[in-house]
């Protein structure tokens, strides 16, 4: 007997909203954390700037003032560069973006996060449908054959080509083809009268 463990995800607009406010915190403390350095060298930067002036004496006061010179500048490209970092928030929540992996992308991009997945050795064993209760439909996959094509490597099974095999009372099943044009599994769809996906089971 295979060992397999059923994952189900809440609605996707709960699951997208944990994952923006995260994004949302780790932004700020970036921010923060970027800004507290930024000002503590304008600071720096500003005392060595006042610093020379008062210190040198009249015949080294002109070497002072091109150091001067040329720190004050350093301090305005830092105060600059903490003003567009303020300001350009956006920027910086891009960096802290995490590229979804393409299972993330079809439970909770083109399956909505409506669909619980069975997971077995690491791979997805069958996907249905979780939200009945809150008055959700099932969806309709309309080119059956091109989902499994684009999702193929999420369902871990290793298939390049999909070829209907058979149209049973319960959906259509669907052979997964190697490179080598071998069966290497197959792919059934549990469609209600309407033609809406319940499940999907993938066997080997």
């Amino acid at each position: 007997m295979r060992n397999a463990s059923v994952i189900e995800f809440p609605k996707a607009q709960s699951v997208r909203k944990r994952l923006q406010d995260k994004a949302q915190e780790q932004k700020a403390v970036l921010v923060l954390s970027i800004a507290s350095v930024l000002i503590m060298s304008v600071f720096l930067n500003q005392w060595l700037v006042q610093g020379p002036e008062t210190l040198t004496t009249n015949g080294n006061r002109g070497v002072a003032s091109i150091e001067s010179a040329a720190l004050a500048k350093d301090v305005k490209w830092e105060q600059d560069l903490a003003k567009k970092l303020a300001s350009d928030k956006n920027a910086v929540a891009g960096s802290l973006a995490v590229a979804p992996t393409l299972r993330d992308e079809l439970i909770f991009g083109f399956l909505e996060g409506r669909y619980g997945m069975k997971l077995a050795q690491g791979k997805i064993e069958s996907l249905e449908f979780i939200d009945a209760q809150a008055g959700d439909q099932p969806m309709a996959i309309s080119d059956k054959a091109e989902f499994l094509t684009k999702y193929s490597e999420a369902f871990g099974i290793g298939f390049d080509q999909v070829s209907l095999a058979q149209n049973s009372a319960e959906g259509p099943v669907y052979s997964l083809i190697s490179e080598s044009k071998e069966i290497v599994g197959r792919a059934q769809f549990v469609t209600d009268e309407q033609g809406r996906v319940s499940a999907i089971n993938f066997t080997q």
